[in-house]
């Protein structure tokens, strides 16, 4: 049975083969490939735009630094697999039966032994790989662990009688691709016979014996996890998932999802973003958006559990669910970015108006109801008044409008240049007079699930009370970060680049958050930067928050350069005779660099007067103040490997 958590494989005097050596991790225990096996090292470094780093010769494809997401991935199905166990069949509910997991590129195996030791209410796992080699270390690794390994029929994908004794996992050779196309097959009149593969032989007098392939098994959880881009496989992905299933996604290309090469993440993704201080968020949300689109050609629909940029990679986790009338309100989810070009400041816009239908409309204007998002902006338009004795000079809070619900009547139309670009502004930045480029589409609806946190956060101190997770430190870090995310605000601020902008010194993280929270903005960290901040706080109000900072004695720079009126006094005691050409070209320059400072882009606001900026305990977000840790170092020789070549030998 799965998630006994056996120790078969670590103990150190079990025999290891010749030529291999082994790794540890969790439970479970992986045999590297032969020495004669390995790639001499000779090969020089190249920069690879998909990994993004240098990477070094990778022929032993096991990376340490995925442990956190390894680590993360386990309690996350563990959270899963209770949950499964009381939903009704029709939702997919499994009952006592057991989940079934793919993970479509396992290479060495290793995170599919975690899973069967480490997770309950395992049916099987089928540990797929393109590589033959690496079919045969799953299969090699499996033996190592005591892991039970299945094999599928000419009828049926696993039998009743490994179904009795537990299971196992079912090491499969295949392309990841296709195999999820034949697990979504369903069999019908006209097609009542499985598929099979007829190995060639030369020998007439023995015919081949035909090999069975997986096919026709919709799967509870879906891993993917490739080395770079993900989107190749979310079509396939999403047509073998169960409803309600799981599928936890990676992609390794940071670079290109954080807008370093916009060109190939518009091909790979098709959003079109420039590189924003957001750009870790961002990320996600092109990841998630790619993925929402993809579960709308099959009519379903993805619910975010947890979404995270880690280090050099992105992960996230949602539930996939069949809804059609859920699909058309994927144009509230997914938003447009206007950035300004010359300064901090962004705009998130729904990439459709939802409104409710005209009849409906009217209905509710007789009756004096409220009409679409009037009754959220209303209410926070409200709260800040009250909290601000209804200053005239505050703009009302800024929140992304929550998706409607889909049993009531609404109707979907194209937006207004009007809609995506700030009001009053004459299609200009308010805050530097700045241009404004289009960005996205991105995934701009909540990417975390507070309720499925907090199951996630009990699974994890669970684990880690009885010392059964590798990373606890980190993947609860990551978990409280999350759970912490304010939900109305898709994208975040770098609060040192925004004092940069302003040209003051950066006020402590506490100092400005109290200061604007207590006009009616709501404030939270976020998980992938240190010094970001996510609020509900327009951009003007929070440059002219910094702008009556810097007014003050603690927000006032110093002074640069030294002593003037010296450096003067040296300069002329060491006049020498200058070419008139060459003095006329310096004062050309000069001209030109003055010109060019005094184009560059600066804050046309004024400050906001009034505001507190007072200490108080209870706005401070640092862990000498929580006592909480969420932003834990990276471990030593963190990052990615370069790409495993087993294939193309």
């Amino acid at each position: 049975m799965s998630g006994r958590f056996s120790l078969a494989g670590l103990d150190d005097e079990a025999p290891i083969p010749q030529g291999f050596e082994k790794v540890v991790e969790g439970f479970a225990a992986v045999l590297f490939p032969p020495a004669a096996v390995k790639k001499a090292a000779s090969a020089p470094k190249v920069q690879d735009e998909e990994a993004g780093v240098d990477g070094d010769d990778q022929s032993i494809f096991y990376n340490p630094a995925q442990v956190v997401n390894r680590d993360l991935s386990i309690c996350a199905i563990e959270a899963f697999s209770r949950l499964r166990v009381t939903e009704h069949p029709r939702k997919g509910g499994t009952g006592t039966n057991g989940i079934t997991i793919l993970e479509a590129l396992s290479a060495t195996g290793l995170r599919a032994l975690r899973y069967w030791k480490e997770i309950t209410g395992v049916k099987y796992i089928i540990a797929n790989d393109l590589d033959k080699d690496a079919v045969q270390c799953i299969a090699r690794n499996c033996a190592f662990n005591d892991a039970p390994i299945v094999q599928p029929t000419l009828t049926q994908n696993i039998t009743d009688e490994d179904v009795l004794s537990g299971g196992g996992v079912i090491c499969n050779h295949d392309d990841a691709i296709h195999l999820m196309q034949r697990l979504a097959m369903v069999g019908g009149p006209h097609s009542p016979g499985r598929m099979a593969l007829i190995p060639p032989t030369t020998d007439p007098a023995t015919p081949p014996s035909p090999q069975p392939l997986l096919q026709q098994e919709l799967i509870d959880v879906v891993d993917l996890d490739p080395y770079g881009t993900a989107s190749p496989f979310l079509d396939s992905a999403f047509s073998c998932i169960k409803e309600g299933g799981l599928m936890l996604v990676t992609s390794t290309d940071s670079p290109i999802l954080c807008g370093n090469y916009p060109d190939t993440c518009h091909a790979k993704y098709n959003s079109l973003m420039m590189k924003p201080d957001a750009c870790h968020e961002v990320a996600v949300r092109i990841l998630l958006a790619a993925a929402e689109r993809a579960a709308n050609k099959h009519k379903k629909y993805i619910v975010p559990l947890i979404s995270l940029h880690i280090d050099f990679y992105i992960r996230v986790f949602f539930r996939v669910y069949t809804q059609a009338a859920e699909t058309k309100l994927a144009t509230a989810k997914l938003a447009h970015v206007a950035h300004c070009t010359r300064c901090p400041a962004f705009w998130v816009t729904p990439i459709g108006r939802v409104r409710l239908s005209r009849k409906e409309f009217k209905k509710r204007r007789r009756n004096g109801e409220a009409t679409g998002d009037e009754a959220v902006a209303e209410e926070s338009t409200n709260d800040a008044e009250t909290a601000t004795n209804k200053r005239t000079d505050i703009e009302p809070p800024t929140v992304y409008p929550a998706t409607p619900n889909r049993a009531e009547p609404f109707k979907v139309s194209c937006p207004t240049i009007e809609t995506w670009l700030p009001s009053g502004t004459d299609n200009h930045c308010p805050c530097c007079g700045g241009h404004i480029s289009i960005g996205g589409p991105i995934y701009a609806a909540p990417t975390q699930n507070t309720e499925f946190l907090e199951k996630l956060l009990a699974v994890v101190d669970e684990r880690a009370a009885d010392d059964k997770i590798t990373a606890t430190d980190r993947v609860r870090g990551l978990i409280l970060a999350a759970k912490d995310e304010l939900q109305e605000a898709p994208l975040f601020y770098s609060l040192p680049e925004m004092s940069s902008f302003v040209k003051v010194r950066c006020p402590p993280t506490p100092i400005i958050v109290g200061a604007l929270t207590r006009l009616g903005y709501k404030f939270s960290q976020v998980h992938c930067h240190r010094s970001g901040i996510k609020t509900t706080c327009p951009p003007t109000m929070l440059m002219r928050a910094l702008l009556a900072y810097k007014e003050t004695d603690e927000g006032r720079e110093e002074p640069q350069g030294g002593n003037v009126a010296s450096t003067s006094d040296a300069a002329e005691s060491t006049v020498v005779a200058v070419d008139p050409a060459e003095a006329q070209r310096k004062l050309e320059r000069a001209a030109k660099k003055k010109e060019a400072q005094e184009q560059q882009a600066h804050c046309i606001l004024t400050p906001l007067a009034g505001l507190d900026f007072s200490y108080d305990r209870k706005y401070d977000f640092r862990s000498q103040a929580t006592g909480i840790s969420k932003f834990i170092p990276n471990a030593p020789g963190w990052g990615p490997k370069r790409r495993h070549q087993g294939v193309a030998e």
